[in-house]
């Protein structure tokens, strides 16, 4: 069995999720973009010693906040740990508000299996700095996908 607790910030998802998963004997995996990073323990409300030492928590401190990581990472070891959690006969409960991240593992086929490309990046990047560059790329993004094109502002750039 797999629990999803989401929601915005101060909202009492963590508090929750101790209940839950002390009730239900599980395990939780944390869904939260800034909790996945080493040595980030301030603002990023990461759960105490004392909470990780009642109930064990996954995907806490996993990256290095200097290393690049993506959705498809969290998304791959993320499942990789609710499948050890539900092979062990235990139940799961995610809990964050990274929508993000609850996106990747709910519609993964959404979220594609390619790495980004740094070089592309950097070169379309280059191209909405242009006079007009921003539009161009709007205008490429309509012809390849027209309903995300229709979904997203043309000075979305990072999204487009």
């Amino acid at each position: 069995m797999i629990y999803v607790i989401a929601g915005p910030t101060a909202s009492g998802k963590s508090a929750l999720a101790m209940e839950l998963a002390e009730r239900m004997h599980a395990e939780i995996v944390c869904m939260d973009s800034m909790q996945i990073y080493r040595r980030m323990d301030i603002g990023t409300a990461k759960p105490t010693r004392e909470d990780r030492a009642r109930i064990p928590h996954h995907m806490l401190d996993v990256v290095n906040p200097d290393e690049p990581y993506s959705v498809a990472a969290y998304r791959d070891a993320a499942e990789a740990c609710m499948t050890d959690i539900l092979s062990r006969r235990k139940a799961v409960v995610v809990c964050g508000g990274t929508g993000f991240y609850l996106r990747a593992l709910r519609y993964p086929m959404a979220m594609g299996g390619t790495a980004s490309d740094p070089e592309i990046r950097a070169e379309l990047e280059a191209m909405s700095r242009e006079n007009g560059g921003a539009d161009r790329l709007h205008e490429e993004l309509d012809r390849v996908d027209p309903v995300t094109a229709q979904r997203l502002h043309h000075h979305d750039v990072r999204r487009v």
